[in-house]
């Protein structure tokens, strides 16, 4: 091959590359998962859980109108939220979530803290809070509530705390993680369903000590860079974060993690589009009395 035509190859191959990311970050991926246990309600069989996390005030369309059309055609019952859904160096954080109140006036929505809203001033983020739940979000800080009149099914929303840094292989503070965590997050009950929803995937092991059965979380953005189903990089600055996407499962408990929507520090996805989770609950109950 002579050098002129190497060199075309090499700009077609850029320029095909080019466009593929432009289209696969502004491509909703839905990705469907089921999870099964003896401590989901009967009345609860089959119900659609969607999941959202680190939308980064990332816009589909004008206000958002392509998210909220994909949404509605999946007809969750809830909405969980788990971070980030907004981006502390964009402007005007509460137009962008008030784009989102057609999704807050029809869903029962569930929403957990991020570092992007912890890193907003007192003054916004109070702001910011108050129009949430204004339009009827149950913002969950450091605290829980049962999402069902027979509670049945305890739900727990943790702020993201950055100063948590454990890792299985040097435990040394892991007594006093959970204890922490455990003071905010409340004694789990063991005969009830319980789901965590929490920013940071990466502390998996003590949500599992914790006794959480379902956890929730996003952060990693799936890895940003993604190759053979491997993320890459990790907001901890380490390379292949060990929790970055899809769903894990230890002992008794069961992790779903977004790999989000918009865009991380580096400000774009490679072979790793934006998602959009959507979690079938399946009792376990029903299933035995087949």
């Amino acid at each position: 091959m002579d050098p002129l035509t190497f060199v075309g190859v090499l700009i077609l191959i850029i320029l095909i590359f080019i466009i593929y990311i432009i289209f696969s970050n502004n491509h909703i991926a839905i990705r469907k998962y089921t999870y099964n246990s003896d401590k989901i309600p009967y009345e609860y069989n089959g119900i659609k859980i969607l999941h959202i996390s680190d939308l980064h005030s990332k816009r589909f369309g004008k206000n958002n109108q392509k998210l909220i059309e994909k949404i509605n055609k999946i007809k969750p019952d809830y909405i969980f939220m788990t971070g980030d859904i907004v981006d502390r160096r964009e402007g005007n954080i509460v137009k962008f979530i008030k784009e989102l109140k057609p999704i807050f006036d029809k869903y029962v929505v569930y929403y957990s803290i991020g570092n992007h809203e912890r890193a907003l001033g007192y003054k916004e983020y109070s702001k910011y809070i108050n129009v949430l739940e204004k339009n009827g979000v149950y913002v969950l800080r450091d605290d829980g509530m049962y999402i069902d009149k027979d509670e049945k099914i305890n739900i727990v929303g943790l702020n993201f705390k950055d100063n948590i840094r454990y890792e299985e292989k040097n435990s040394k503070n892991i007594d006093r993680y959970l204890t922490y965590l455990r003071n905010k997050s409340g004694q789990v009950n063991k005969d009830k369903l319980n789901i965590l929803l929490s920013h940071d995937p990466l502390n998996f092991e003590l949500y599992v000590k914790l006794g959480f059965d379902l956890i929730f979380s996003g952060h990693v953005h799936g890895g940003i860079i993604r190759f053979f189903k491997i993320g890459l990089l990790s907001p901890r600055r380490k390379l292949f974060p060990k929790y970055c996407f899809g769903k894990y499962v230890r002992e008794n408990s069961t992790m779903f993690v977004s790999a989000g929507m918009g865009k991380a520090t580096v400000p774009i996805r490679v072979f790793n589009s934006p998602e959009i989770g959507v979690i079938t609950l399946k009792s376990s109950i029903i299933e035995n009395e087949k």
